[in-house]
């Protein structure tokens, strides 16, 4: 691995465990054993570091929303496992979701920021209306744009909430699959019959495990 590639590493995982604000690039160094010196020639600065990592997060979110809707799989599996890699994304990179850009300072990140959202709001609304076209919902353009807000700010602040109300210091799979039990919540009025009878189902086969809990 790269020095750049084990820099960028090392402070997601500090910035993640710390908060960005209270990890300095000396620290980082010495986590990596490896003088500042070495990690300026790299990044001059935290901020700089911050928005290598904002693009790391920036590609994978774009290659996620990437797929057409259309090109999901046949069942409401499918399209439940699309909104769990959206949680596995938040949490790999959770501190850029509680980092408070500064509007003059960080103009730039701010920009791309809110053209990522826009993005994924955009892909959200796809989603529901292709569950709409396949039958699996019932929805009319205004609903389902109401439904996209409150999707995303469910998806945004699920990781937060089991942190801050449940102390969760780790996040398993199982809290990943209670985030989309929320979301599917929020479609079950809008869900058809045969969604309904899909959701019963795999509700019948799956194992019984412990999650979070609301």
């Amino acid at each position: 691995m790269k020095t750049r590639d084990k820099i960028l590493k090392t402070a997601l995982s500090l910035f993640n465990e710390r908060g960005e604000a209270h990890v300095s690039l000396g620290q980082i160094a010495q986590r990596l054993g490896i003088s500042e010196g070495n990690l300026w020639y790299h990044f001059r600065t935290k901020e700089d570091l911050v928005t290598a990592l904002f693009a790391e997060l920036e590609a994978r979110i774009e290659d996620h929303l990437s797929r057409p809707p259309a090109d999901f799989g046949p069942s409401l599996g499918d399209f439940a496992e699309h909104a769990r890699q959206s949680y596995r994304f938040m949490w790999d990179y959770r501190f850029l979701y509680r980092h408070r850009c500064d509007p003059e300072a960080e103009s730039a990140l701010v920009a791309r920021i809110a053209r990522l959202i826009e993005r994924a709001h955009r892909h959200v609304e796809g989603v529901l209306a292709e569950m709409v076209r396949r039958g699996l919902m019932r929805a009319t353009a205004a609903e389902i744009a109401d439904l996209a807000v409150n999707a995303w700010i469910i998806s945004r602040y699920w990781l937060d909430y089991l942190q801050e109300r449940h102390g969760r210091d780790k996040i398993s799979e199982n809290d990943l699959q209670a985030g989309v039990k929320q979301l599917f919540a929020l479609y079950h009025p809008y869900l058809t019959a045969a969604a309904l009878a899909e959701v019963a189902a795999a509700a019948a086969a799956a194992p019984k495990r412990k999650i979070a809990q609301g």
